[in-house]
């Protein structure tokens, strides 16, 4: 995923936060969510490699 493609989800996530705050509206609470999830997975992962990159296992190509 690039940088654009995580920013595009960013603002999709803000403007459905926006408009429940401003409607209180179950549909764009329900969008918010969905939307928090995936930019939270998409974190996760990212954490996930980084940590693997930084930590190689015993195992790994790179540590040997």
């Amino acid at each position: 995923m690039t940088t654009g493609e995580f920013a595009d989800i960013v603002q999709k996530m803000r403007e459905a936060q926006k408009q429940y705050f401003k409607t209180h509206s179950s549909k764009w609470l329900d969008k918010s969510k969905a939307l928090e999830k995936q930019v939270d997975t998409i974190l996760e992962e990212r954490n996930k490699r980084e940590y693997e990159r930084k930590n190689p296992g015993l195992f790994d190509e790179e540590g040997n």
